[in-house]
C-alpha cells in the first residue's frame, strides 16, 4: 500500500480522535447540575487519577505496542476513549469518575501506537511528510472541537451533557476507522526483519514452503518453536532497546534538550489539567464562558507558530539554552500572575500564550533531538522523554495536589509558576556557559588561523630569500 494512502487513513483517525468538544467544558460539567461534584472533589480525588494511570500504563503499552505490531493498540486507543466519555455521561458517583479517569489515562497512553505506527509502516524517506500530515490532522480535529463546542453551547443548541455523546461518537468512529489501517508485518524492536531473513524468504520455493507447512502442523513442535521464537524476540528487543537508549543519551545535546522537554511537558500537562478549575474562580454564576473559543484560538495560533519555527533557520545549538530559559521565565511569570488574577480575560490570554510557547519550544526540542538520533529510535526516545515527564508530573501531583501541603488551587498555580522560573534559571546558567565556550572556541579558531597564516608568510619569505642569496 502506498504511503500516501496510509497517511490519509492515519489523518482521518487522528482528526476524529482529537475531536472531543466536551473536554472544553468538562470541569463545568462535573461541578454543574449534571454531576454536582465540588471543586475539591474534582481537584483532589478525580483529576489526579488520570495522571497516575497515564504514568503507570505508558511503559507497558509502549512495549506491548511494538510486540503486537501497533494496530491492536490503536484500536484499543479508540475503545478506551469511547468508554471514557460514555462513562462520563452515565456515571454519577466519585468512584465511577475515578474509573473514567483511569480509562482516560489509558486513552492517552495508547496514543503512542498512533504516533509510532508510521515509523514501522512508512519508508524512512517519508517520515517528515507523514509526521507533518498527522500532526496537522490532530490539530485540525482539536480546533474544530473547540469551535463546535463554543458555538453549540453559546447558541443553546447542545448542553455540556450532550457534548459527551458527540465526543464518544467521534472516537467510536475513529476506532472503527482504525480497522482499515494496514497490518504491520514487522516492528522496530520485537519483529525486526533483517536483510538476510528477507532474502531467505524471497528464495524459498513453493514446494519447500509446502513441506514446511506440513511439518508445522505438529502441535508440540509448533509450541516449542513459538516459545523459542518469543524468548529470542524478547532478548533481541531488549538488546536493541538498550543499544538505542545508550546511543541517544550518551549525546550531551540530546540529554540537554530531553531534560527540558520532560520538565516542560510535566508543567504543561499539570497546568492544562487544572486550568478550567482556575477559570471557574474568575467567572460569576450566569456569565458566558468561552473555553471552547480559547481552545480553538490557541490551537490555530499554535499551529501557525509551530509551522513557522520549522521553516526558520536558527543556530539552536548556540541560542537554544537562552531561548528556552527566556520562554520558561515568561511562562513562570504568567502562571504566577494568573494565580493572583481574577480577570477571566487575562486568564484566557495567559493560557493561550503559555500553550503557544510550550508547543513552539517543544517542537524545537523534538527536531533538535531527532537530529542526533537514529530514525529507528524516534519512538523510543520520544516515549522515554514522555515517561520522565509523567514521572515528574506524578510526583508534582502527589506533593502539590494530594500531599500534606493542603494548597488551594491558586497556591498550586503559584507553585507551578515557581517551577517554570526555576527551569529558566537553570537553563540561563547552561546558556551562559554554552556561549562562553562558543566564544572561546571562536578565539582559539582565530588564533589557529592567524598562526597558520603567519607560518605561510614566513615560508614564502624564506623561499624568496634563497634565490637572491644564490644569485
Amino acid at each position: 500500500m502506498k504511503w500516501i494512502t496510509i497517511s490519509c487513513i492515519l489523518c482521518v483517525f487522528g482528526c476524529f480522535k482529537e475531536f472531543r468538544p466536551s473536554e472544553s467544558f468538562v470541569t463545568d460539567y462535573l461541578t454543574g447540575p449534571w454531576k454536582n461534584f465540588t471543586d475539591v472533589q474534582v481537584n483532589q480525588e478525580i483529576f489526579p487519577i488520570s495522571t497516575y494511570s497515564y504514568f503507570a500504563i505508558l511503559v507497558i503499552v509502549f512495549l506491548v505496542t511494538d510486540f503486537v505490531r501497533y494496530k491492536p493498540v490503536i484500536i484499543l486507543c479508540g475503545l478506551s476513549g469511547t468508554v471514557t466519555f460514555l462513562l462520563l455521561a452515565l456515571g454519577q458517583d466519585v468512584l465511577t469518575m475515578k474509573i473514567v479517569e483511569f480509562f482516560y489515562g489509558l486513552f492517552f497512553s495508547t496514543e503512542v501506537a498512533y504516533y509510532t505506527y508510521i515509523y514501522a509502516k512508512v519508508d524512512k524517506k517519508h517520515y517528515q511528510e507523514v509526521t507533518s500530515h498527522t500532526k496537522a490532522a490532530s490539530l485540525f480535529g482539536r480546533c474544530m472541537a473547540g469551535i463546535i463546542a463554543q458555538l453549540t453551547t453559546s447558541f443553546d443548541v447542545l448542553d455540556y451533557h450532550q457534548l459527551n455523546y458527540i465526543t464518544a461518537s467521534a472516537i467510536l468512529f475513529a476506532m472503527i476507522w482504525a480497522f482499515f489501517l494496514p497490518s504491520v508485518g514487522q516492528s522496530i524492536y520485537f519483529h525486526r526483519k533483517n536483510e538476510n531473513q528477507a532474502s531467505l524468504t524471497n528464495n524459498v520455493t513453493l514446494p519447500i514452503q509446502q513441506n514446511l507447512n506440513r511439518i508445522e502442523q505438529s502441535l508440540e513442535c509448533a509450541t516449542a518453536k513459538t516459545n523459542i521464537s518469543i524468548v529470542h524476540k524478547v532478548r533481541q528487543a531488549y538488546a536493541l532497546l538498550w543499544k538505542d537508549f545508550l546511543q541517544a543519551y550518551s549525546n550531551s545535546h540530546v540529554v540537554k534538550w530531553s531534560i527540558w522537554w520532560s520538565f516542560s511537558t510535566c508543567g504543561y500537562l499539570q497546568v492544562s489539567s487544572y486550568i478550567q478549575l482556575l477559570w471557574q474562580t474568575a467567572v460569576s454564576p450566569g456569565d458566558k464562558i468561552y473555553n471552547g473559543a480559547v481552545d480553538s484560538l490557541y490551537t490555530i495560533i499554535g499551529t501557525i507558530t509551530v509551522f513557522c519555527v520549522g521553516k526558520i533557520s536558527f543556530n539552536w545549538s548556540l541560542i537554544g539554552d537562552t531561548t528556552v530559559s527566556l520562554m520558561s521565565f515568561v511562562e513562570g511569570i504568567l502562571l504566577v500572575i494568573s494565580s493572583y488574577s481574577c480577570n477571566i480575560w487575562f486568564l484566557y490570554a495567559g493560557y493561550i500564550v503559555f500553550g503557544i510557547i510550550y508547543h513552539t519550544m517543544v517542537t524545537v526540542a523534538s527536531f533538535e533531538v531527532a537530529k542526533c538520533i537514529s530514525e529507528d529510535s524516534y519512538g523510543l526516545i520520544f516515549g522515554v522523554n514522555t515517561f520522565f515527564a509523567l514521572l515528574l508530573q506524578t510526583i508534582l501531583t502527589a506533593i502539590v495536589v494530594n500531599g500534606n501541603l493542603n494548597l488551594d488551587l491558586r497556591s498550586q498555580y503559584f507553585v507551578y509558576g515557581g517551577y517554570f522560573i526555576v527551569i529558566a534559571v537553570i537553563y540561563t546558567v547552561i546558556g551562559i556557559i554554552n556561549i562562553v565556550h562558543h566564544i572561546r572556541r571562536g578565539r582559539e579558531f582565530k588564533i589557529c588561523i592567524k598562526t597558520e597564516e603567519s607560518s605561510i608568510v614566513t615560508e614564502q619569505s624564506q623561499s624568496e630569500e634563497k634565490p637572491s642569496k644564490s644569485s
